[in-house]
């Protein structure tokens, strides 16, 4: 019996012989200079989440907040013993609202701290090829992650979240409607679209200094800052 006892004690105290050389470590290694520095600088540079805005029947993405990964930061720049910058890592923080919980909501727009737009074009436009020589970003309407409605009676049973363009541009509306073209916008381009209009469009895309992004890039949550 003594001797079950004894081996039964000694179980005992390696257990607990573990858990407290574990926690010491924990506590000598949330005391050293590098990890304190990393904990001030996230209390002071975590970036708040941009919840997505509720429109009616509309709705525009929010943006992720980032919060630094003070565990993995650590781990990355300890071999260094170091503080730096470009070796902090960061943990995306969903918005409260987010698109994710409102598939019955029509997607119309981008959020504008992006500063970007995205191009929606048929696969069979007549300006594909300038786009493609000139590495102009474009999605064709049927191979997003999205449903695009572009009539009333598109995307009726369609289980993908659907996108509605912000601005449809064609030959008859281009003057009319080219300058509207902002941060955040979903522009669908007309298949027949005339040339001087398709180089008129891009110009004042790019004098406006605005990104050209995937449709999923565009209107993903994901915070890339």
């Amino acid at each position: 019996m003594n001797k079950y006892i004894k081996v039964f004690s000694i179980i005992i105290l390696m257990i607990f012989s573990f858990y407290y050389t574990e926690k010491v470590a924990i506590y000598v290694q949330n005391n050293t200079p590098l990890k304190k520095e990393i904990i001030s600088y996230k209390e002071k540079n975590n970036i708040k989440y941009v919840n997505a805005e509720i429109d009616g029947e509309y709705i525009v993405p929010g943006i992720n907040g980032l919060s630094v990964n003070v565990d993995k930061s650590y781990n990355k720049m300890k071999s260094y013993n170091v503080f730096s910058e470009k070796y902090l890592i960061y943990d995306q923080v969903k918005p409260q609202i987010s698109i994710s919980d409102f598939k019955d909501k029509i997607i119309h727009r981008g959020n504008i701290k992006k500063n970007a737009i995205s191009i929606l074009v048929r696969d069979d436009c007549n300006y594909i090829s300038y786009f493609s020589d000139n590495k102009i970003t474009y999605d064709y309407l049927n191979k997003t992650n999205f449903c695009i409605k572009i009539n009333d009676d598109d995307c009726a049973y369609s289980t993908k979240h659907v996108v509605e363009p912000t601005l449809i541009i064609n030959n008859q509306n281009f003057l009319k409607n080219v300058g509207l073209i902002s941060k955040g916008y979903i522009v669908f381009i007309d298949n027949n679209l005339n040339m001087n209009y398709t180089y008129a469009l891009i110009n004042h895309i790019k004098y406006n200094n605005l990104n050209i992004y995937k449709l999923n890039e565009h209107l993903s949550e994901n915070n890339i800052s």
